[in-house]
């Protein structure tokens, strides 16, 4: 009976439902989260995702071959009682258990509903601006009521007045803000009006308080002078000038506060301060690049370099990482008081280990890296390279089921897309 009703369903819609309302699903979420402050042993959110992920598995199981695009997310689901077997023995910590259970949902949901989008990517193409322009009203009212009542979350306190509504995941609320205002300044170009929802989508994403608005003006510059002007000569002599720049900040001829003494982003200015001055406390970071990127990552790098040096000295724990909970004895879940070093490509490493690692990049960077060697630069492109920069950055946004619906969204319908 079950079987015979599974079969029926029209997975394809339900999905596509879930697209339409899975912002307004964290919504939810944020609020029931906000009443019970003590937290809860499960959320609405995972319980969603969690029948999603069955129905999903389920149409994996019930066709007749796997398909390619669906082995990383059974290759993961065969990894998780592994995984949790060797955490507890190694570990002794009962607890975390079920924790691991509930946080393993993230990458495998994101997984199982990457291959099937690429499965149907037709079909869910087709839907794409439908689906963003509804989900920057629900973004943009939610951010702007809040604002407006003065209900909901500021992450941002401590420095200026801000709202992220009832959206719990500051880094995925900021990401996809962006993606909004990249994807319709790009549908400019065939819409006009979608400047209605650029404008809504670029106030809420300032409103939301993340520093991550003051990257508009640049993509601004990059598409005004490559997909705006014909002339090769302006974008020869603009790219010069960009890349002369950047040599002058990155041998440290210009003083990095000269960036943020400006009115553009005068606002951000204590919260930039503070991420510059921890440059100067992390000399001891060894991995150069983390050094630099210390310059705008607050404590991110300290952490991300605390992080790699206590796995790899323990090599074992580098192919199973330390679990989602990062519950080692030996570590701690905590990297300079702070949990993970909020850089995605470090942190799933750091939870998964190697095997993890592979297994959830893999899918991604096998449709990037085609789109980079193609130099595509269409607006499809441009928010999955943003969101991919920007989770490498911040971090909490791949997995991270808000922000991961839309980068799965992006990948799959880009996957061996010709033009």
């Amino acid at each position: 009976m079950l079987i015979s009703g599974l079969k029926t369903l029209n997975l394809k819609k339900i999905i596509l439902y879930y697209f339409y309302c899975f912002l307004i699903l964290d919504l939810i979420n944020g609020i029931i989260l906000t009443i019970y402050s003590d937290g809860l042993p499960i959320t609405i959110g995972q319980i969603i995702r969690g029948i999603l992920a069955l129905l999903l598995i389920y149409e994996i199981i019930s066709s007749r071959y796997i398909k390619n695009e669906n082995k990383h997310a059974l290759y993961f689901l065969s990894l998780i009682p592994f995984l949790i077997i060797l955490y507890f023995f190694r570990d002794g910590v009962l607890i975390a258990i079920p924790f691991e259970l509930a946080e393993s949902i993230k990458p495998l949901f994101f997984l199982l509903l990457l291959g099937h989008i690429i499965s149907h990517r037709e079909y869910y193409a087709r839907y794409i601006i439908k689906i963003l322009r509804f989900n920057a009203i629900i973004y943009s009212l939610a951010l702007i009521l809040g604002y407006i009542t003065g209900i909901g979350i500021n992450a941002y306190s401590v420095y200026y007045e801000a709202s992220k509504s009832f959206f719990y995941a500051s880094n995925a609320t900021a990401i996809i803000g962006l993606s909004f205002v990249i994807f319709f300044t790009y549908r400019l170009k065939s819409e006009k009006l979608d400047i209605f929802y650029l404008i809504l989508t670029l106030i809420s994403l300032y409103i939301s308080g993340s520093m991550v608005v003051v990257i508009y003006p640049l993509f601004l510059v990059f598409f005004l002078i490559y997909k705006t002007f014909s002339r090769n000569y302006l974008k020869i002599i603009s790219t010069t000038i960009i890349i002369f720049i950047g040599l002058l900040f990155f041998t440290g001829i210009f003083n990095p506060t000269l960036f943020i003494q400006n009115a553009l982003i005068s606002r951000y200015q204590e919260r930039a301060l503070h991420s510059i001055n921890f440059f100067s406390n992390h000399e001891k970071i060894n991995i150069t690049p983390l050094r630099w990127y210390s310059y705008l990552s607050a404590t991110r790098a300290f952490r991300a370099h605390e992080g790699l040096t206590n796995i790899l000295n323990e090599p074992i724990n580098c192919t199973i990482g330390y679990g989602s909970a990062m519950r080692s004895k030996k570590v701690g879940a905590k990297y300079a008081r702070k949990f993970g070093a909020e850089m995605d490509f470090i942190d799933i490493f750091l939870t998964y280990g190697i095997l993890g690692f592979l297994i959830i990049y893999y899918p991604m960077i096998k449709i990037i890296l085609p789109l980079i060697k193609k130099f595509d630069t269409n607006q499809n492109a441009m928010v999955i390279y943003t969101i991919f920069l920007y989770s490498s950055l911040a971090g909490h946004v791949l997995i991270q089921p808000m922000s991961g619906t839309l980068f799965a969204l992006f990948l799959g319908i880009e996957k061996d897309k010709t033009r």
